[in-house]
Formats: C-alpha cells, structure tokens, sequence
C-alpha cells in the first residue's frame, strides 16, 4: 500500500505509469480516468560506484567535488558566544585557553568564519558541535501542511507562492524645477 503521487490517495495500490514523459506511483483511479499507460518492467538493480577516479593533477581516487557529510551550522557564532558565556569565560581567557589572539575569538563570535583547525579548536575548548548535517545544495526541500504525503501539485503550488511582489518606484521631482512649481513674470 502507498499514496499515489498524482492524487495524493493514501493506503491504495499504486502502479507505475507514465504521464507526461515521467513514471510516477499511480492508483487505479487515477489510471483508469486519464488512461495512462501502465509501465510494465522488472526491477533493475544497479550497484552505484564506491570509488571514483580523478584524471588530471592531484591525488588519483578522491573526487574534490563530493560534499561531506557535515558543515558549519549556520548560528556557529551564537553556539560558540553561548557556550563561553555559559562557562562564565570571557573573550580573552577562552582565547588563552585555545593559545589564540583575541581578535580571532571577537571574529568568530561576530559570524566571520573560522578557519577548520579554529573551529576544532572552538569544538575542544567548549566542548559543543559546530557541525550539522548537510544538505544538498542542487535540492530543494518542500513541505507540505498536512500529515500526508507530497504529490507533484503540492508541489508546484508551494512553489508559485514564493513569487515576490514588485516595488514601486519612488517618484522625485524633475531637475530644474522648483518644489513650488514654475514662477510667472510679470
């Protein structure tokens, strides 16, 4: 049992159909009104790469381009001032602490971004993460209100509602005239 990614019915039996040059989970109903071709395939099983391999100069075997796991939250700053204040310590003495200057610790604090071996540094002395989970870039993520599953229209409605709105263009006054308008001679 599962949710259709058409009409969003849960707990139906889906099959795979093609609509619109996509193969999507479809119930029955949604099949049998819109006529939709069923796809009719058996699964393959295609075993992803573990190593990939890097032509050119630098080390062979590691791909510099594949993301980690882990990256810098985006409140480091206020997770190292809360910890420090916290523990009661001021800005010098946590600098002493790491063996830093405390410019370095002021920087951190205002959110300019440590270099790695800082915030290991950072991470030891106060003994919080300064790291989470990351997410893709290339994807975006969409939520829906309710407790149900996605489906492609709830989609493209979150997505027209992030259109924003034009501003308005302040009118000034022309150069060369007046604020009290043209003068008359007489």
């Amino acid at each position: 049992m599962g949710a259709c990614e058409l009409c969003g019915a849960e707990g139906v039996s889906t099959r795979r159909a093609s609509v619109s040059n996509s193969i999507l989970e479809c119930c029955t109903r949604c099949i049998e009104s819109m006529g939709l071709p069923v796809k009719h395939s058996s699964p393959i099983l295609k075993t992803p790469k573990l190593e990939t391999q890097v032509i050119g100069r630098g080390v062979s075997g590691i791909d510099i381009m594949t993301k980690e796991e882990t990256e810098l939250a985006g409140d480091f700053h206020n997770r190292i001032r809360n910890a420090r204040v916290g523990r009661g310590i001021s800005q010098e003495e946590l600098a002493k602490r790491m063996n830093e200057k405390v410019g370095t610790v002021q920087k951190a604090e205002s959110g300019i971004r440590p270099t790695d071996k800082l915030l290991e540094k950072f991470s030891k002395t106060l003994g919080i993460s300064l790291m989470v989970e990351s997410t893709p870039s290339g994807h975006t993520v969409v939520a829906s209100e309710s407790n149900r599953e996605m489906t492609i229209s709830d989609a493209k409605s979150s997505k027209d509602e992030v259109v924003k709105p034009k501003k308005s263009k302040k009118r000034g006054r022309k150069l060369g005239v007046s604020r009290s308008g043209a003068r008359s001679r007489r």
